[in-house]
Protein backbone atom coordinates (compact mmCIF):
# COMPACT_ATOMS: atom_id res chain seq x y z
CA UNK A 1 0.00 0.00 0.00
CA UNK A 2 0.93 3.76 -0.68
CA UNK A 3 2.12 5.94 2.19
CA UNK A 4 -0.61 8.90 1.51
CA UNK A 5 -3.15 6.36 2.23
CA UNK A 6 -5.97 7.16 4.63
CA UNK A 7 -9.44 5.53 5.25
CA UNK A 8 -12.29 7.24 7.22
CA UNK A 9 -14.62 4.46 8.21
CA UNK A 10 -11.88 1.47 8.75
CA UNK A 11 -12.84 -0.85 5.54
CA UNK A 12 -9.89 -2.09 4.59
CA UNK A 13 -11.15 -4.06 1.03
CA UNK A 14 -12.08 -0.42 -0.35
CA UNK A 15 -8.44 0.79 0.49
CA UNK A 16 -7.01 -1.96 -1.55
CA UNK A 17 -9.03 -1.24 -4.47
CA UNK A 18 -7.81 2.32 -4.61
CA UNK A 19 -4.41 1.37 -3.55
CA UNK A 20 -4.47 -0.85 -7.00
CA UNK A 21 -6.12 2.05 -8.87
CA UNK A 22 -2.98 4.10 -8.20
CA UNK A 23 -1.16 0.92 -8.94
CA UNK A 24 -2.45 0.38 -12.41
CA UNK A 25 -2.83 3.51 -13.57
CA UNK A 26 0.04 5.20 -12.45
CA UNK A 27 -2.61 7.97 -11.47
CA UNK A 28 -1.76 10.75 -8.33
CA UNK A 29 -4.78 9.67 -5.97
CA UNK A 30 -8.00 8.27 -5.90
CA UNK A 31 -10.75 9.14 -4.03
CA UNK A 32 -13.83 7.89 -2.82
CA UNK A 33 -16.54 10.41 -2.10
CA UNK A 34 -20.03 10.32 -0.52
CA UNK A 35 -23.00 12.35 -2.07
CA UNK A 36 -22.71 14.65 0.65
CA UNK A 37 -18.75 15.54 0.16
CA UNK A 38 -17.23 13.22 3.08
CA UNK A 39 -14.18 11.69 2.16
CA UNK A 40 -14.40 8.24 2.68
CA UNK A 41 -11.35 7.01 2.11
CA UNK A 42 -8.04 7.88 -0.01
CA UNK A 43 -4.84 6.97 -1.52
CA UNK A 44 -1.78 8.61 -3.62
CA UNK A 45 1.12 10.53 -3.57
CA UNK A 46 -0.74 14.02 -4.18
CA UNK A 47 -0.83 16.62 -1.80
CA UNK A 48 -4.06 18.66 -2.37
CA UNK A 49 -6.40 19.65 0.59
CA UNK A 50 -8.39 16.74 0.22
CA UNK A 51 -11.55 18.38 2.43
CA UNK A 52 -12.37 21.25 -0.01
CA UNK A 53 -11.51 18.69 -3.22
CA UNK A 54 -14.48 16.06 -1.51
CA UNK A 55 -16.56 19.29 -0.99
CA UNK A 56 -16.34 20.17 -4.36
CA UNK A 57 -16.50 17.37 -6.12
CA UNK A 58 -19.89 16.34 -4.40
CA UNK A 59 -21.22 19.81 -5.96
CA UNK A 60 -19.68 19.26 -9.11
CA UNK A 61 -21.42 16.03 -9.82
CA UNK A 62 -24.67 16.95 -8.19
CA UNK A 63 -24.75 19.98 -10.50
CA UNK A 64 -23.65 17.74 -13.43
CA UNK A 65 -26.44 15.41 -12.39
CA UNK A 66 -29.36 18.20 -12.43
CA UNK A 67 -28.03 19.11 -15.92
CA UNK A 68 -28.57 15.64 -17.36
CA UNK A 69 -32.80 16.00 -16.26
CA UNK A 70 -32.28 18.93 -17.83
CA UNK A 71 -31.39 17.88 -20.94
CA UNK A 72 -33.78 14.40 -20.34
CA UNK A 73 -31.37 12.31 -19.67
CA UNK A 74 -31.09 10.22 -16.06
CA UNK A 75 -27.33 10.91 -15.09
CA UNK A 76 -24.32 11.39 -16.41
CA UNK A 77 -22.15 8.96 -14.70
CA UNK A 78 -19.23 9.82 -15.59
CA UNK A 79 -17.15 13.32 -16.13
CA UNK A 80 -13.47 14.27 -16.71
CA UNK A 81 -12.15 17.58 -16.40
CA UNK A 82 -8.69 18.37 -18.35
CA UNK A 83 -5.67 21.05 -16.99
CA UNK A 84 -2.24 22.07 -18.22
CA UNK A 85 -0.40 19.77 -15.54
CA UNK A 86 -3.03 17.59 -13.92
CA UNK A 87 -6.88 15.80 -15.02
CA UNK A 88 -9.46 14.53 -13.13
CA UNK A 89 -12.15 11.39 -13.90
CA UNK A 90 -15.09 11.42 -11.65
CA UNK A 91 -17.61 8.55 -12.02
CA UNK A 92 -20.28 6.92 -9.77
CA UNK A 93 -19.21 4.42 -7.75
CA UNK A 94 -22.22 2.17 -6.51
CA UNK A 95 -25.56 4.32 -5.93
CA UNK A 96 -24.04 7.03 -3.76
CA UNK A 97 -20.69 7.55 -3.90
CA UNK A 98 -18.36 8.91 -6.24
CA UNK A 99 -14.52 7.59 -7.32
CA UNK A 100 -12.50 10.66 -8.09
CA UNK A 101 -9.43 10.07 -10.01
CA UNK A 102 -6.45 12.56 -10.24
CA UNK A 103 -3.74 11.66 -12.73
CA UNK A 104 -1.03 13.60 -14.50
CA UNK A 105 -0.95 14.65 -18.38
CA UNK A 106 1.61 12.24 -18.85
CA UNK A 107 -0.82 9.33 -17.95
CA UNK A 108 -3.58 8.11 -20.82
CA UNK A 109 -6.35 8.75 -20.84
CA UNK A 110 -8.03 6.14 -21.89
CA UNK A 111 -6.59 3.70 -19.86
CA UNK A 112 -7.72 6.02 -16.50
CA UNK A 113 -11.27 5.18 -17.85
CA UNK A 114 -10.64 1.74 -18.75
CA UNK A 115 -9.61 1.07 -15.10
CA UNK A 116 -12.06 3.41 -13.06
CA UNK A 117 -14.89 2.11 -14.89
CA UNK A 118 -14.28 -1.50 -13.71
CA UNK A 119 -12.84 -0.55 -10.38
CA UNK A 120 -16.25 1.71 -10.14
CA UNK A 121 -18.06 -1.32 -10.58
CA UNK A 122 -16.10 -3.36 -7.95
CA UNK A 123 -16.16 -0.17 -5.49
CA UNK A 124 -19.73 -0.16 -5.34
CA UNK A 125 -20.45 -3.68 -5.23
CA UNK A 126 -17.76 -3.45 -1.77
CA UNK A 127 -19.54 -0.17 -0.20
CA UNK A 128 -22.68 -1.84 -1.16
CA UNK A 129 -21.76 -5.61 0.59
CA UNK A 130 -21.75 -6.23 4.08
CA UNK A 131 -19.28 -9.50 3.32
CA UNK A 132 -15.81 -7.94 3.42
CA UNK A 133 -13.91 -11.13 2.07
CA UNK A 134 -15.77 -10.42 -1.40
CA UNK A 135 -13.21 -8.03 -2.34
CA UNK A 136 -10.38 -9.78 -1.06
CA UNK A 137 -11.28 -12.75 -2.73
CA UNK A 138 -11.76 -10.62 -6.22
CA UNK A 139 -8.48 -9.57 -6.13
CA UNK A 140 -6.68 -12.87 -5.41
CA UNK A 141 -8.81 -13.93 -8.28
CA UNK A 142 -8.76 -11.23 -10.60
CA UNK A 143 -6.38 -11.20 -13.55
CA UNK A 144 -6.20 -7.04 -14.55
CA UNK A 145 -4.27 -7.97 -17.59
CA UNK A 146 -7.99 -9.00 -19.04
CA UNK A 147 -9.84 -5.60 -18.07
CA UNK A 148 -12.00 -4.94 -20.89
CA UNK A 149 -12.24 -8.31 -22.34
CA UNK A 150 -15.78 -8.93 -20.86
CA UNK A 151 -19.06 -8.30 -22.96
CA UNK A 152 -19.28 -4.85 -22.39
CA UNK A 153 -17.63 -2.77 -25.86
CA UNK A 154 -14.86 -1.11 -24.80
CA UNK A 155 -15.88 2.24 -26.93
CA UNK A 156 -18.60 2.36 -24.00
CA UNK A 157 -15.95 3.00 -21.56
CA UNK A 158 -13.38 5.36 -24.05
Amino acid sequence: MYEETNNHYGDDNTQILLDRIIEETGSLGAFLVDESGFMIAESGPIEIDRVALSALISATFGATGEVAKILGEPDFSRLTHHGINKNLYIGKAGSSHILLIVFGSDTNLGLVKLYAEQFSQRLGKAIERENGNYIEDYLRNSNFSSIGDDDEDITDIL
